[in-house]
């Protein structure tokens, strides 16, 4: 189901995750940020964040035990994945498979593209969309427009070292003070998402956009005079040569995210639901 055929009904949007991002998306949708959405279903592994979240917003919506029963919910058109790479690998084929369209935050799931190519046949098969916000970075409709003539493509991400606490490839440096930048990883994308799960979405979302995440180099440094998430893209190829470079602020609810990443959801999914001009690639 694409926007042309939402017949000016306000689109039933149905959240898998309602935790920070959930909630802003939530808060967004019941404010009329978005003004033709609703958001009519919840489903969290935890039960009582869902609860919790459909107390606040109206009308309530359902709370559903588990995303199988949220989808024989006939009002749900959409459903906006704000949990983790794992709900994406668990779900995303089931929520396709039933004519939903899937806005998924963790783009991180992505980089496996046996997923990805089953995702996107499924899709098709059923005349339904797969949205991927830019997240935290900026210049995907660049990279998208050359991505036939790319031959490079570099994401160096930097961090303060908290915010890579619990990460499996921040292991060795738990309890040690950095005190300087400091490269934690350098090589493939793909390779990037598993060490970095809860860090590096960009780097999915910048390969699938682009060069794949085998052939896409991703560093990461971890920085404690870091201004913020900093993100710089450097892309080469027979169009030519960019370079970008982000200073995004960490959520103030979630340190692990920028707050771009919340607000480049928000824009995607009313760039979905709302008429009106669409700008950019």
């Amino acid at each position: 189901m694409t926007n042309s055929t939402h017949k000016g009904e306000r689109v039933g949007i149905g959240l898998l995750g309602c935790g920070t991002m959930g909630g802003e998306i939530a808060l967004a949708v019941a404010s009329r940020a978005i003004e033709n959405a609703r958001v009519v279903a919840l489903f969290d592994e935890y039960a009582e964040r869902a609860s919790r979240l459909a107390e606040t917003l109206e009308p309530t919506p359902a709370v559903y035990r588990t995303m199988d029963d949220l989808l024989t919910d006939q009002d749900v058109s959409i459903v906006v994945e704000c949990a983790a790479p794992a709900a994406v690998a668990a779900h995303a084929t089931a929520v396709l498979s039933e004519g939903r369209s899937l806005l998924t935050l963790s783009s991180g799931a992505l980089a496996d593209t046996g997923l990805f190519e089953s995702m996107i046949r499924i899709a098709a098969e059923n005349r339904c969309d797969i949205l991927i916000p830019s997240g935290a970075l900026g210049g995907i409709d660049a990279i998208r427009s050359v991505r036939d003539l790319l031959q490079s493509v570099t994401l160096t991400s930097t961090k303060p070292p908290a915010a890579f606490s619990g990460a499996p490839g921040f292991a060795k440096w738990e309890g040690v003070g950095i005190a300087e930048a400091t490269v934690l990883y350098e090589g493939p994308a793909g390779d990037a998402v598993a060490l970095f799960p809860a860090n590096v979405n960009v780097a999915a979302t910048l390969s699938v956009a682009g060069i794949g995440p085998r052939k896409t180099v991703m560093k990461v440094v971890a920085d404690p005079a870091s201004p913020g998430n900093v993100h710089e893209i450097s892309a080469s190829g027979e169009f030519g040569e960019f370079t970008f470079r982000l200073v995004n602020r960490p959520h103030i609810r979630n340190p692990r995210t920028s707050h771009m990443a919340v607000l480049s959801a928000i824009e995607t999914l009313r760039t979905y639901c709302d008429r009106g001009p669409r700008i950019g690639t």
